[in-house]
């Protein structure tokens, strides 16, 4: 029973390539860029991530950096030399999965006074952020229509403050069809296939009279 136990799960392991896959949208063809800061604000770095993973922001402004939540609350806070997170801002726990599906804790209040906490002693920091990826597993419908040519998805905007000025990252989400593996073909269906003959072989011989 154990080695047919085995062989099930290498067969599984070899079919389904993609179970194992990272749950980004890299995999599925999309990538999210930061275009701008708008206005622009010196010494302030941002970057996308692992394709639309997250956001990774450095600040080497001089001054403190706010980023805004998704109900505009208070959620990141970069000093020169650390970074807080506020603990009552509903972005800090719908950011633990990538399409948010988490039970707000109570202390989650986006109109409460915020509850800083350090997450990082120097001023750099990545978040998982919904507003540069698309929010379902099943393609938006212009992918779905013709996932063999490039598509622009949507552009987007992350509202930030820098010191006491408003300001935004500005993005861009893309499809480009992802390249075929031409390793399934080559390496993936004769492992199976291997799998398969060895599954059946071992069965033959525990069935055959003895």
């Amino acid at each position: 029973m154990t080695r047919i136990a085995v062989a099930t799960a290498l067969i599984a392991l070899v079919l389904c390539p993609a179970a194992a896959a990272h749950g980004g949208g890299g995999a599925r063809g999309f990538t999210s860029t930061v275009t701008a800061v708008t206005p622009p604000a010196p010494g302030l770095e941002a970057t996308v991530l692992e394709s639309d993973d997250r956001i990774g922001l450095r600040n080497k402004t001089g001054k403190t950096i706010v980023v805004f939540g998704y109900q505009r609350e208070p959620y990141l806070r970069l000093t020169s030399d650390a970074v807080y997170r506020n603990a009552r801002s509903p972005a800090t726990y719908l950011n633990d999965d990538r399409y948010g599906r988490v039970q707000l804790p109570h202390q989650a209040e986006p109109k409460a006074a915020p509850d800083w906490k350090q997450v990082a002693n120097e001023p750099y920091y990545e978040w998982h952020d919904h507003r540069i990826h698309w929010m379902s597993p099943i393609d938006p419908p212009q992918v779905r229509r013709a996932k063999g040519v490039p598509h622009h998805i949507f552009d987007w905007s992350v509202p930030i403050l820098v010191g006491s000025r408003p300001s935004a990252l500005k993005g861009s989400l893309d499809y480009k069809p992802p390249p075929t593996s031409r390793f399934h073909a080559v390496f993936i269906v004769p492992l199976a296939a291997l799998a398969l003959g060895g599954a059946a072989a071992w069965w033959w011989r525990r069935a055959k009279p003895a």
